[in-house]
Order: structure tokens, then sequence, then C-alpha cells
């Protein structure tokens, strides 16, 4: 397919947003070459993918990067059929109808994305002031989406002489409903389909059966695949990341140039200290195709999926096991990603930085400091903290060097000192920031809050 050719019975006018940026841009070469990789094979069976990519745009993208992905995967795909969309033959026999979730009519448009969207991208959940709304508004975009596809295989699908009934079907869903959809994480679809409703200021999932319809007195009803009335689903394949950045990162990691920066937020399960890990994309520090992508087996299905089928990928699986919900992961699951212009990179390293910190949990002075290992208690009946806070030359990052001094000495000799403490480090230190004399316990938490 000339995916970026001129579809017939279309004029620039009618081109989508997202497209235009790839077709005019003079430094997305490296995404369109991505791009004509994932569809190199594929087969428009219904003659209008091309049209429907350059029109609207994330359907046509979406299926793009699942045959990409099954592609890689190593999978024999049957295309002689234009339903679903999807045959896996081998080595397992999978059926795979895609969808995505759209912004809803009269919603704020994905055109109203600014600069304050972006930089509200690595936010952690405890300090979103609209977590809850975001999370709510996804569930019913996501909730919308997937029944329809069932409804689809009940009524259509099943009754296709080409249709097994005994092989697993997957419903894969991208999500686009809301303009910071990439925030959503896995949070909508825990709820969605097993009724597990994260609250972020306790850090805990408590067990739900509907949540309230935003904007209205309605519920939703959630936890899908908490009975067997949706059983013939056997797994959600799910993204919410997978957009133009997944494309740059992608670009990048195959070391095309690119003007904008990659840095993804990932998870590690394991690490109890430091969950989160940050990673800026390059061709050394690359993203997989298949990151960013989660899987969550239906425990009710009639013919469940094996996990087996993508165990030789990066996609997160959830699935059940002895009453609780495991994952497995070859790689540390992608939570959000930031991609802008190279040109503010410096106005987003610190934004970053902070970002991290708040998500692992760190105090000011104990993620910030030169000097990790020193200790962070002090009887401030004895001793004051002191706290200087200074930018490093090579990484221009705010750190600070802390220490403890005797109560009865003056807030200016505390300074003098602590100005000839920081010129032992000049070779490492291009300017202070700012020096902080902590007296009481009240100063020291309102600092490390």
């Amino acid at each position: 397919m000339d995916i970026f050719g001129h579809a017939k019975n279309l004029n620039e006018e009618q081109w989508h947003t997202k497209f235009k940026l790839l077709k005019e841009d003079d430094y997305s070469e490296g995404e369109r070459e991505i791009l004509r990789q994932w569809v190199d094979g594929l087969v428009d069976r219904d003659h209008k993918m091309v049209q429907e990519f350059q029109k609207t745009f994330h359907a046509s993208f979406w299926e793009f990067y699942l045959y990409a992905c099954f592609k890689e995967a190593g999978f024999t795909l049957d295309q002689s059929h234009n339903r679903p969309d999807f045959m896996i033959k081998a080595p397992y026999e999978v059926n795979v109808e895609a969808v995505v979730a759209n912004i809803k009519d009269q919603g704020r448009p994905e055109s109203d994305r600014g600069i304050n969207d972006l930089m509200d991208m690595f936010i952690p959940p405890k300090n979103q002031d609209d977590f809850y709304n975001i999370q709510h508004e996804a569930i019913v975009r996501q909730s919308n989406a997937i029944t329809s596809k069932i409804k689809k295989y009940e009524n259509e699908y099943v009754g296709c002489e080409w249709v097994k009934s005994d092989i697993p079907f997957v419903i894969a869903m991208s999500s686009y409903g809301q303009v910071n959809y990439g925030r959503e994480f896995i949070y909508p679809m825990l709820t969605l389909l097993y009724g597990m409703y994260y609250i972020p200021e306790q850090e805990r999932y408590k067990l739900v059966n509907e949540i309230p319809k935003p904007r209205t007195e309605a519920t939703i009803p959630v936890g899908l695949f908490n009975s067997d009335k949706y059983s013939d689903i056997s797994a959600i394949l799910y993204s919410c990341t997978t957009t133009l950045g997944k494309l740059t990162s992608l670009a990048k990691s195959s070391g095309y140039y690119s003007m904008n920066e990659v840095y993804n937020l990932r998870r590690d399960y394991k690490d109890t200290r430091i969950p989160y890990k940050l990673q800026h994309v390059s061709e050394e520090t690359p993203e997989c195709l298949t990151d960013g992508l989660f899987l969550f087996h239906n425990p009710h299905a009639k013919n469940k999926l094996d996990i087996i089928c993508f165990e030789n990928t990066n996609v997160t699986q959830f699935f059940w096991d002895k009453g609780k919900l495991k994952h497995t992961s070859n790689t540390y699951p992608i939570v959000c990603r930031l991609n802008f212009p190279h040109m503010l990179e410096q106005d987003f390293t610190e934004l970053i930085q902070e970002y991290m910190r708040q998500y692992n949990d760190f105090s000011p002075m104990e993620f910030y400091s030169i000097d990790p290992s020193q200790k962070m208690i002090v009887d401030f009946d004895k001793n004051c903290l002191i706290c200087a806070w200074v930018i490093m030359k090579e990484e221009q990052q705010l750190r600070n060097i802390h220490y403890e001094r005797p109560q009865f000495l003056t807030d200016e000799y505390l300074e003098k000192e602590a100005l000839m403490e920081v010129r032992k480090r000049t070779e490492e230190i291009e300017k202070i920031s700012s020096i902080d004399i902590v007296r009481t316990k009240e100063r020291f938490y309102a600092i490390n809050r």
C-alpha cells in the first residue's frame, strides 16, 4: 500500500492533522519509513484503508501497528477474508478484531492539546487533579468500543463459515478517547474488566461493580470479566501510547534523525525502592515495537488464549492465578511517554526529574542529594540542617549538599560556611541556587514535601 500517495476522492483539506504532520514535515522521514515497514505485506481487503488512514487516521494507524506486531512475533496470517481484522493461523490460531476508542461527539478535540497537556504527561496519579475524570472518561469510551465489537462478533462473525467457534477471539483496542489518553495507563482497563478501581492517594485498588458516568447521574457497569457473560472474548489487547510518539520513538531507536526527544516512564514491579525508571530513547537505549502493549486475559473465556502465544514479545500480560491477578512481561512496561521538540529539552529536564522524584516517593533532599548516603534524621533540639541547592556543570541538574551544624551558630556564619563547602566542589558545580538553614521540624517537613 502506498499510504502516503494521494487517496482517491480525498482532497488535502480532508486530511487528518496527524497525517498532515507525517506527510508534510521535513523531519518526519524516519517516522514515514517506520510506517512503510509496518504495512509491508498488509492486504487492503476493503480497498479503503489508505483513504481512512489519511482522513480519520487512528483506526488504520492502529491496524498498521498490530499487523507489524504480529509479523514481528512470527505469526502467519490469513488475509483472504475481510473480517475479522486479523486471522492468525500459526503457530497458534487466534482471531483478532481491532477497535479504537475515540473522543465523543462535542468532546474536547485532540487539536486542542497544548503545552500544558504536554508538561502534565508525567504527573504522578496521586498529584493529578483530574485523575478520576480522566479514568472515568476512559472507562466509558473504552466500554463503548469493546461492547460494540462484542455485538459485531456475536451478530456477524460467528455466522461466517471461515470463523471457527473453538479458537480464541481477542479484541485489540487502542485508546484515543480524550486529549490526555496517554495518561490513562492500565487503570481504566483494570476497572472495566476486573472491577479493580485504583485509589492513587492510598496506592491501592478497591473492588467496584460500577462507576459514575461523567457529567450525568447514571453509572457504567464494570467488571466485564468477572462473570461468563462475555465468555466469547478470550482477552483484550490494549494500548494508550500508540500514536505519533511511538513512531518517533521507534525512528530514534533505529538511528533516524528526529527533531524531537522521547522519554518513557517504565514500571519495575520487582524494585520496591525505585519502582519507576526513566528511559531516554535513543539508538543505544531503544524502545521495542511491542513495548507499551498490555494483554488482559478473561478467566471465564470459552476459548482461553495461551500465555505462551505472546511470550516472545514485550507485551505485558495480566491473568488470574489461584484467585490473584498476576502479570508477566519481558521488559518494564511503559506507564507513559513524553515526546517534545529538542529545543525544549532543557526546560523539560528539570520537570521530568521532579516528577521522577514524586513517582518514586523520595523527599527532595534525598532525591537531589549529591551524596544519597547522608542521613536525614536531625535532632533539632541540638542541631540545624544546612542545605545548599546547586546546579551541576555537566548535567545541569538541581542537586543539594546538606549537613548538620550546632543550633547556636548564627545564620550569617552558617551561610558563609556553606559557601566554603560548595567551593570545595567547584569542578562539579555551575552555580549556587539557594542556601536553606533549617532549624525546626516544621521547616524540614515543608522542604521535604
